[in-house]
């Protein structure tokens, strides 16, 4: 598996903005990216929000998820919507997980 954890800080009054597009990205991950295992958004305060995506492997993120516009607008929206972003797991392989085959 692969995957990351991200923790964004919102900037202010982007909260909605921000939550419709992550919404909107989850829906299309759901809808046409099999190989898309997590793809989860925690809101722990109004202004942090942590992301959490798990794909089969790297070639799941790299040649499915990378194609679509939601990640295609990704950039935009940090500049638009959020303080700041950390990774607080960069992307990397598992060495463990349930879902390992």
């Amino acid at each position: 598996m692969y995957g990351t954890l991200l923790r964004i800080v919102v900037k202010p009054g982007k909260r909605s903005e921000l939550l419709e597009y992550l919404r909107w990205d989850a829906q299309v991950a759901k809808d046409s990216e099999p190989d898309t295992w997590r793809f989860d958004v925690w809101e722990l305060a109004p202004d942090v929000i942590y992301l959490y995506e798990a794909y089969k492997d790297r070639s799941a993120f790299e040649n499915c998820h990378r194609e679509h516009d939601p990640y295609k607008k990704w950039n935009e929206m940090v500049a638009k919507t959020m303080e700041h972003v950390t990774e607080i797991i960069p992307f990397t392989e598992s060495v463990a997980s349930i879902k390992d085959e």
